[in-house]
């Protein structure tokens, strides 16, 4: 099979043979794979991939079920689906256990569905279960308008109208207004801490992707019991902290990567996801933001794309091409 390959920060297309899927795991015929910021940093060596796991880049796909173990008990091959993976989705086959394995809906294409698992389940573990939202809450994205947060606006306009970003352009500002955000702030002109005590406005929950200097700011405007949980650090890893604004507003601080996690914790995820998001999905109340595709040949490109940051939404790898896809999908309404 085609897979990418990469050598010193550069990525290129090789050729690798794929063994058949042990008992539990399906082998998924891929079609699109989202393109997300821990690929960068595996391209550049600092995010391996934990053991066990595919050395290939890609952390979720979608495709069509090609091959099933014998344990398999809830796929069967030609089946539309999308995953979340510890690795493996710049490829055209991989091996997944199937309880990160999810049905695409009726009403997203294979393309498309490539962008669902690795910001749904992110988002749904990062607001809906470490942080404990509950319906209108108050909730402020840093990083709103990447795929992250995006998703994470589209899917909680559903459930809360206080919905607080930041974004580094006034362009990314109104896009995550148009997409259901309350309102936007844009870092580079405003400071995001005065916002909101000029406005008065305590935020419940606070998703941060940023990091270092933000810590400070963030305890500062965070509610009585407010949650503040980091997703990534891109400015930086360390800040200092105030522990009295933790102590006094009782407020919690907490983390997470998904990447590491065993099939049978990220299983438990895809089953929340599954009954409480994909029929949002289903009834159109949430779709992706889809920035831009690019096919297999095209990788460094997209990859060129997300660390420049002047995307809006997900960008999607076409792995099978343009023509396939569409002949492929075509075959599959006529089936």
């Amino acid at each position: 099979m085609k897979f990418i390959n990469h050598n010193k920060d550069k990525l290129f297309i090789d050729e690798v043979s794929i063994p058949n899927p042990s008992d539990h795991q399906l082998q998924i015929k891929v079609f699109s794979s989202g393109i997300n910021r821990a690929d960068i940093l595996q391209k550049k060596g600092h995010y391996p991939a934990p053991k066990g796991e595919s050395e290939i880049i890609g952390l979720e796909c979608s495709g069509i079920v090609e091959k099933i173990g014998h344990s398999v008990q809830n796929f069967q091959i030609g089946d539309r689906v999308c995953a979340i993976l510890g690795g493996g989705g710049y490829a055209e086959l991989v091996n997944v256990d199937e309880r990160q394995v999810m049905p695409v809906p009726s009403n997203i294409d294979l393309l498309h569905a490539g962008a669902l698992p690795e910001t749904i389940l992110t988002v749904y573990e990062n607001i809906f279960n470490i942080s404990q939202f509950k319906e209108n809450e108050s909730v402020l994205i840093h990083g709103g308008s990447s795929g992250i947060g995006t998703t994470a606006i589209s899917i909680l306009k559903n459930f809360t109208k206080k919905i607080y970003v930041t974004a580094g352009t006034d362009e990314k500002c109104q896009k995550c207004i148009d997409l259901g955000a309350t309102d936007a702030i844009n870092y580079k002109t405003s400071d995001f801490e005065k916002y909101f005590e000029d406005k008065k406005i305590k935020l419940d929950i606070i998703l941060d992707m940023i990091g270092g200097s933000y810590l400070k700011k963030n305890l500062k405007i965070l509610n009585f019991k407010g949650r503040l949980t980091y997703i990534a650090a891109l400015e930086s890893i360390k800040s200092e902290i105030n522990l009295l604004y933790v102590m006094t507003k009782q407020l919690k601080i907490s983390g997470s990567t998904l990447r590491s996690r065993t099939p049978e914790e990220k299983g438990k995820i895809v089953k929340q996801v599954l009954k409480n998001i994909w029929p949002l999905i289903e009834g159109g109340k949430y779709k992706p933001t889809i920035y831009q595709t690019f096919k297999m040949e095209d990788v460094n490109l997209a990859h060129s794309l997300l660390e420049s940051s002047n995307h809006i939404g997900k960008i999607i790898l076409d792995i099978k091409g343009e023509q396939s896809w569409t002949y492929m999908n075509t075959k599959l309404k006529l089936c």
